[in-house]
């Protein structure tokens, strides 16, 4: 059962149809979704969808190969199966999520041009998010240094744009797999991030149209985790 990524083509869109594929208790598969779900730091979106009439919140979403489940506090009706249910995201939690993806993808980016350092993960949540910067020796200067840059790219309000690439050339370029750490997900195609002056880099998240909607990035903390990981804990003003 594959679901096609609505999300990925608009990150912008608040309500879509689908056709629901396959569902079982309050797990429900449909045809084609708005909903993004957690993966890579991002966490899943919320919302609701409408079938027969009937609301049911969506609590969770997550991903199983190529399907993205939405699961419900209600209990699917057992003839749900080939009906339309129509889609309708929770934007306040959809977009807090974007700006937050952008800044981190805006620091990730700087992390690598200027220090030649990568992030090993990153987590999103309502109020913060943090990433592991690793580099040896990382100080609050050094981070607020990127965290200021970062800020000037936001105030200058640039353009996000993408391209696809095919997978083997990806896996072929050696800095865009560096900045990834090598994780590539096992897709044909390869999304790519654009953003004027900084390296490119893989984005399958959702991420504001103009680096000017995500706000002033605060640094917050620095907590070491190891000999060359530290995680930096930002906020958005």
């Amino acid at each position: 059962m594959e679901t096609k990524l609505l999300y990925l083509d608009d990150h912008y869109r608040k309500e879509a149809e689908g056709k629901v594929l396959w569902h079982e208790f309050t797990d429900l598969v449909v045809d084609q979704t708005i909903f993004y779900p957690t993966s890579d730091g991002q966490p899943n979106d919320k919302g609701k969808v409408i079938i027969d009439g009937k609301e049911y919140v969506i609590v969770d979403t997550w991903l199983d190969g190529d399907s993205v489940h939405l699961m419900s506090h209600d209990t699917y009706p057992e003839d749900v199966n080939g009906k339309t249910a129509y889609q309708i995201l929770d934007w306040d939690v959809r977009y807090l999520h974007m700006r937050f993806r952008s800044a981190l993808k805006i620091l990730m980016a700087l992390a690598y041009r200027d220090l030649g350092a990568t992030m090993r993960i990153n987590q999103t949540y309502d109020d913060q998010a943090w990433f592991d910067l690793e580099y040896p020796s990382v100080t609050e200067e050094i981070i607020k240094d990127l965290i200021g840059k970062a800020n000037a790219i936001v105030e200058k309000g640039l353009p996000i744009n993408y391209s696809y690439i095919d997978r083997g050339a990806f896996l072929n370029d050696s800095e865009k797999m560096k900045i990834c750490k090598g994780r590539v997900p096992d897709f044909e195609k390869i999304r790519i991030m654009h953003i004027e002056g900084l390296p490119d880099q893989m984005e399958f998240g959702t991420d504001v149209a103009k680096t000017s909607e995500i706000g002033r990035i605060e640094y917050k903390t620095t907590m070491v985790r190891g000999k060359t990981s530290n995680r930096v804990t930002i906020t958005l003003r």
